[in-house]
């Protein structure tokens, strides 16, 4: 048996490609090996979201070329993004690479690494963005309890900051069937959770031929005996409707979890980005989950430093955390990106603008988010108890429904199960309980 070593980068999606990868390589007998120089191949999957992503792209890839040196045989090779975008610089910069896989044709990796082997020829092998994607892929995860499933790959909005259209290619919906199979598969395995991923999650199934939703979805998997809990992102503001929200009040197993990007807050700003929606409609929105959903979680996305952003609108973006009162926030600086009209524009912001914006717009997300976990202080929540935390076997930790992580001192009979904790101690990203022994659990 060969061993493979895989490096991923990026988002859940690309997680999840990864893992379908090793599944298909384990077909062909390779196993997984937490340990670069054991592996007979190298694997990365790459994420173009970021010019900093690719920069680590190609720092490892340097790496990995010193230990081929030392093991001629090893295979390297490169999928995801990076890979779509830069399939001829790739290896330009570094021909020890040997496989170039694009994100539509990753399935064929294991031929192409057999190739590789026989001919001694490296290859690069790009589909189209509109190839299908196969669906009932095998997959090897790691871990038994939370799984991710992938329902819709692409996008079609073109935000005039993200290469992600340009590496993903259109919306593309998986046939309802084939995720009901690969869950009640993985529910058969002894996975409990699941998260349906999708880049635009909302739009699922209205390009299909015969059209669905997620809602739909949705209810065929709450009826799926021993699923315990389903969760999904990331949701667009365009498409997160009230038909969705209502779905999600209404059936238990579905997570009260709603992460919706806005990106900024500024009219001005998100518009020259692209985004279609208003600061008042996010706002509308929000207001919308929280009448139908009081408990709800909403996370979401901001970009500091677009082109043309002025020391006003990053003010405006400031303000709008306390209006929506997000329970986190993921952050970033502007990167300007091949293909996007963001990255063609004169007026970018300078570098150290972008880092003094970005630091205090962090500091006023772990503010807020630190307010939020105070609020939850002798609250009992539910919890899904994933295993020991790795500075101490006699704590626990788990996700509340809210996906927040939780830690609390027990036992290891209470691993897979999901259990009540009363909430004693709030961090800036994390809480501390007790368990309620008995607990009044569903499992």
């Amino acid at each position: 048996m060969g061993k493979v070593f895989v490096k991923s980068f990026g988002c859940q999606m690309n997680l999840s490609d990864a893992e379908r990868v090793v599944g298909l390589l384990g077909e062909d007998g390779y196993g997984p090996t937490p340990e670069v120089a054991e592996a007979d191949l190298l694997l990365v999957n790459t994420c173009a979201i970021r010019e900093r992503s690719e920069d680590k792209l190609f720092s490892l890839l340097g790496e990995w070329r010193q230990l081929k040196r030392e093991k001629p045989d090893m295979v390297i090779a490169v999928m995801g993004c990076v890979a779509q975008a830069m399939k001829d610089e790739i290896r330009r910069r570094n021909p020890a690479v040997d496989v170039v896989v694009g994100t539509h044709n990753f399935h064929e990796l294991p031929e192409l690494v057999a190739e590789v082997r026989r001919t001694r020829q490296p290859i690069t092998r790009i589909g189209r963005l509109r190839d299908a994607i196969p669906d009932d892929m095998p997959t090897r995860r790691e871990g038994g309890l939370h799984a991710w499933v992938p329902v819709i790959y692409g996008c079609s909005y073109f935000c005039t900051y993200c290469i992600v259209p340009y590496t993903r290619g259109p919306y593309q919906s998986r046939e309802p069937d084939a995720i009901v199979r690969e869950v009640e598969g993985l529910v058969a395995e002894g996975y409990r959770e699941v998260t349906l991923l999708g880049q635009t999650v909302d739009r699922y199934g209205r390009e299909l031929p015969e059209p669905t939703s997620l809602s739909a979805l949705l209810r065929r998997l709450h009826a799926i005996e021993g699923l315990w809990r389903i969760r999904f992102l990331t949701s667009h503001p365009l498409d997160l409707d009230e038909d969705l929200v209502s779905t999600v009040a209404e059936l238990p197993k579905v997570m009260e979890y709603f992460h919706v990007p806005i990106q900024a807050g500024c009219d001005r700003v998100l518009a020259e980005m692209k985004r279609g929606y208003t600061v008042a409609q996010y706002l509308e929105m929000v207001a919308m989950i929280r009448r139908i959903v009081p408990d709800a979680t909403i996370t979401g996305d901001l970009i500091v430093g677009f082109p043309g952003e002025t020391d006003e609108d990053f003010e405006g973006t400031l303000a709008l955390l306390d209006k929506v009162d997000f329970d986190l926030n993921n952050t970033a600086a502007y990167s300007p990106r091949p293909w996007t009209p963001a990255a063609k524009r004169e007026d970018q912001v300078e570098d150290v603008i972008k880092a003094e914006r970005l630091q205090r717009l962090n500091e006023k997300v772990t503010e807020g988010s630190h307010r939020n976990t105070r609020r939850q202080v002798g609250s009992v929540q539910e919890v899904l108890v994933e295993g020991p935390s790795s500075r101490n076997a006699a704590i626990l930790t788990g996700r509340t429904r809210g996906n927040r992580v939780c830690y609390f001192p027990g036992g290891p009979e209470w691993v897979g199960r999901l259990v009540q904790v009363r909430i004693t101690e709030a961090r800036s990203f994390t809480l501390r309980g007790e368990l309620l022994v008995p607990a009044p659990s569903l499992a």
